[in-house]
């Protein structure tokens, strides 16, 4: 499994008198992977032969979660979220912030349907 750093891209329109936010964009190897991930999530990506893991972690809300991808498919064919600290404490222990993005991803790749 190998770190990447893709180009990201943020797709909006103007909506009434806003901007609305379409979609996160990830692009990889001519193909576009549209992302579950919000303000204030940081986002790791991570690819093994035709496959992307995408895991987004937002310390501040206590959330995390874990997309798999599958070139060219656009959108992800498995995903596992953890939507509350205490979820994310009773799998990692109390210091899941300072394990490597790697180690989460495959811990979580075990849940994935």
């Amino acid at each position: 499994m190998t770190p990447i750093t893709p180009e990201l891209k943020l797709h909006t329109h103007q909506h009434d008198n806003g901007i609305h936010i379409n979609s996160l964009i990830l692009k990889h190897k001519g193909n576009n992977y549209h992302l579950d991930a919000g303000t204030k999530d940081t986002i790791y990506i991570f690819s093994e032969s035709i496959a992307l893991y995408v895991l987004a972690v937002n310390s501040e809300h206590g959330t995390i979660g874990l997309n798999a991808y599958m070139s060219p498919e656009p959108f992800p064919l498995n995903s596992f979220y953890m939507h509350s600290p205490k979820q994310i404490k009773d799998l990692f222990g109390p210091n899941w912030g300072q394990l490597p993005a790697i180690d989460v991803v495959l811990k979580l790749m075990g849940y994935l349907m």
